[in-house]
C-alpha cells in the first residue's frame, strides 16, 4: 500500500470550501448583504435579482456607508466591525459579525461594491473578480451598493445542484418576507428580470414590531391574535393565527432579538399553548419575535446564523406556551348573563381590553361549503356574535346516538358533539377550584388502585392536586386508596383511567418534571372518563341539561382536546345548499 500524501490547501481552495459554509445558494447571498445594510442603519433597501439570483443579485441601501480607508479590505476572510473580541459574542446584537459574508461571497462569484460614508464628500468604488481591485472614486448619493454575479462561475460542481430560476427566485422571496414583518421602519423594493414585483412602505413603528399591515403584504388576509409576555430577560411577542384558521400551508416564522431563524422548541411550545384550541395535528400560522439578553444565547452555532442556542431553552419554552395560552384563552372567552334557564340562550358579551362591554350580534350569512368549513369555530361564532335572549328551542332530538340536534323558532340549527360538550363540561368543572366540592362523591367503601413504587411517589408529589379535582387519596406502601372521587366518574373502571393518566408520557420523571405543562392532559383524561359517550341514548331532559350547561362553560366551540364541539348552520345555509330561492 503506497503511504497517503499529506497536501497542504491552497487559500483559494480553502476559501472555497469556506464559502459553502455560508452560500449555499443566491438567497444566501442575499441574506448576507441584507443584513449588513440593516446594521448599517438602512431605512430604503432595494432588490435586484436576474435568472434567480444566478446570473445577479444587486442591493442597494441608503446605510451610513462604507469609509474609504476600509473599503479595500471588506474582501478580505474574517474582516468585521462588529466585533474586536471574543468577549464580543456575548453582548451581540448586530444581523451580521463574522466578517465571512463579501470574503465567501467573492470566492464564488464577481463582485463590485460602489460606496459613499456618510462624512465624506465623495462615493468610492472597489471589484473583485479573482483579483481585488483597487479602490477608485465613484458617483455616489449615499449608501451602498453590492452587484455579485455570476454565482459559482469558478466552480461548475456547485451550480448545477441550483435549482430552476423561479425556485430560486422563490427562496430570495421567502427570505425578504422575513426580513419585512420583523423590519416596519425599512421600505423594501424588490425586482425581478428588470420588473419591480414588490414597494412595500415603512410604517410606523420599531425595529421588531410585528405588524398587521406589514402580515398582510406578506401572508395576505388571516385572522390574527397579538401575544405579549415579559419576565427574567426574555420578552415575547407576535401573532398568532384564530384557531379558526389553521391550514396545511400554514407559516411559522420564528425571531431572536429581530433574527430569523428556526427552532423546534419553540414552535412545540407555541403548539403546547394552542392544545386546548386546535384538533391534534393541524397546523396555524405564527409569528414570534423573542426579546432576549443576548448573554442568555448562542448565535454562533450555524454557519449562516439560522439557529440559535438558549442558555435555558425549558425557561423560554414554558413562556411562549403560557402567552399563547392565555392570548387565546382571553381572545375566546366570554361572560354572560343568565336568561330564562331552560329554553333561552344567554347572551355573549365580548370584554374590551378598556373594561368596557358591548353586545354584538351573531350572524350566519357564510355559505358553507363542507362539514369540515362548517366546524370551524370561527371569529364570527366567538367574537361576533349574540344569542338573543328570546331564542327558544322548537325542537331537539338525537341522531345516530352520537349528536344532539337542535332547531330553533328563529331559523337556526345546531349539532353537539354529545361527547366533546360532555368532556368540555366535566374539564371545566375540574378546572373551578371553588366549586369542585360540589362534584365530589364520598365512598362507603374505598377503591383499591394498584400501582408501582415510582407511580405512588407520583402519586403522594401531587396528591393537594389530586384532591383539589375530587379524589381523596390514603396513599399506602403497595397501592392507594381512592375515598372520594368526581362524581362523574361513579361509574368507571378508575384503574384503566390512572394508567392512561400515566401513559401520557414515556416515564414517570417526564410527567413529574414536567407537571406544570402536562396539568391539563390530566384533567382532559379525567374529564373524558365518565362523559357522555358516543353511542350513548339521551332523553330529552338530559339533552337540555348538556345544552344548558355547555353556554355555561367559558369554551362551549371546542372540547379540552381541541375538537369543535358545535356545528350551526341557519335555514338559509341549508336552502343554499340545495340551491333554493324560495
Amino acid at each position: 500500500m503506497s503511504k497517503p500524501i499529506l497536501n497542504k490547501l491552497s487559500e483559494d481552495i480553502v476559501n472555497k470550501i469556506a464559502a459553502g459554509e455560508v452560500v449555499e445558494r443566491p438567497s444566501s447571498v442575499v441574506k448576507e448583504l441584507l443584513d449588513n445594510a440593516i446594521d448599517a442603519q438602512a431605512t430604503e433597501i432595494e432588490i435586484k435579482v436576474v435568472n434567480g439570483g444566478i446570473d445577479l443579485i444587486e442591493i442597494s441601501d441608503n446605510g451610513i456607508g462604507i469609509p474609504k480607508d476600509n473599503l479595500g479590505e471588506i474582501f478580505d476572510s474574517h474582516t468585521t466591525s462588529k466585533i474586536s473580541s471574543i468577549e464580543d459574542l456575548n453582548t451581540l446584537m448586530s444581523m451580521g459579525f463574522r466578517g465571512e459574508a463579501l470574503s465567501s461571497i467573492t470566492s464564488v462569484s464577481k463582485v463590485k461594491v460602489v460606496s459613499k460614508y456618510v462624512d465624506e464628500k465623495i462615493g468610492n468604488e472597489v471589484s473583485f473578480e479573482g483579483a481585488k481591485s483597487s479602490v477608485k472614486s465613484s458617483p455616489k448619493e449615499s449608501g451602498t451598493t453590492v452587484r455579485v454575479e455570476n454565482i459559482f462561475y469558478n466552480i461548475p460542481a456547485r451550480q448545477k445542484y441550483l435549482k430552476s430560476a423561479q425556485t430560486e427566485y422563490r427562496k430570495i422571496y421567502e427570505l425578504l418576507s422575513k426580513y419585512i414583518l420583523v423590519y416596519p421602519n425599512i421600505a423594501f423594493k424588490l425586482f425581478k428580470d428588470g420588473k419591480k414585483v414588490l414597494d412595500i412602505k415603512s410604517v410606523e413603528g420599531k425595529v421588531g414590531d410585528i405588524k398587521k399591515e406589514r402580515i398582510k403584504d406578506v401572508m395576505g388576509d388571516i385572522d390574527l391574535i397579538e401575544i405579549k409576555s415579559e419576565g427574567e430577560g426574555t420578552k415575547i411577542s407576535g401573532l398568532i393565527a384564530h384557531p379558526s384558521s389553521h391550514s396545511n400551508t400554514a407559516k411559522q416564522i420564528m425571531y431572536v432579538n429581530n433574527r430569523n431563524i428556526y427552532d423546534k422548541g419553540i414552535a412545540r411550545a407555541v403548539y403546547e399553548g394552542y392544545s386546548r384550541f386546535l384538533p391534534f395535528g393541524q397546523k396555524v400560522s405564527f409569528i414570534i419575535n423573542i426579546q432576549i439578553r443576548p448573554e442568555l444565547i448562542d448565535v454562533n452555532v450555524h454557519p449562516r446564523k439560522e439557529e440559535i442556542r438558549f442558555q435555558n431553552p425549558y425557561r423560554v419554552y414554558m413562556a411562549i406556551e403560557e402567552a399563547v395560552r392565555y392570548a387565546l384563552e382571553k381572545e375566546l372567552s366570554y361572560k354572560k348573563e343568565p336568561v330564562n334557564i331552560g329554553k333561552t340562550f344567554q347572551s355573549i358579551r365580548e370584554n374590551f381590553n378598556n373594561g368596557g362591554e358591548r353586545i354584538r350580534d351573531i350572524s350566519f350569512n357564510k355559505k358553507y361549503t363542507s362539514v369540515k368549513d362548517s366546524l370551524l369555530f370561527s371569529k364570527e361564532i366567538l367574537t361576533e356574535q349574540e344569542i338573543k335572549p328570546s331564542d327558544d328551542i322548537r325542537n331537539i332530538f338525537q341522531i345516530f346516538d352520537k349528536y344532539i340536534v337542535i332547531e330553533f323558532i328563529d331559523e337556526r340549527l345546531w349539532i353537539i358533539d354529545q361527547h366533546a360538550a360532555a368532556e368540555r363540561i366535566n374539564f371545566e368543572r375540574l378546572t373551578n377550584r371553588e366549586k369542585g366540592s360540589q362534584y365530589i362523591q364520598t365512598l362507603l367503601v374505598p377503591i383499591e388502585i394498584n400501582l408501582t413504587k415510582e407511580q405512588i411517589l407520583f402519586v403522594d408529589e401531587y396528591k393537594r392536586f389530586f384532591e383539589e379535582i375530587g379524589f381523596k387519596i390514603d396513599i399506602n406502601e403497595k397501592n392507594i386508596n381512592l375515598l372520594t372521587i368526581p362524581s362523574h366518574l361513579s361509574n368507571n373502571d378508575l384503574d384503566a383511567l390512572f394508567n392512561e393518566i400515566f401513559s401520557l408520557t414515556d416515564d414517570i420523571e417526564t410527567l413529574s418534571k414536567d407537571f406544570k405543562r402536562l396539568k391539563e392532559d390530566i384533567l382532559a383524561t379525567v374529564a373524558c372518563h365518565g362523559s357522555v359517550r358516543s353511542g350513548q341514548a339521551l332523553d330529552e331532559q338530559e339533552m337540555r341539561n348538556i345544552f344548558k350547561t355547555l353556554m355555561d362553560c367559558s369554551n362551549p366551540y371546542s372540547c379540552p382536546h381541541g375538537r369543535p364541539a358545535i356545528w350551526k348552520l341557519t335555514l338559509s345555509d341549508i336552502d343554499k345548499n340545495f340551491e333554493r330561492t324560495y
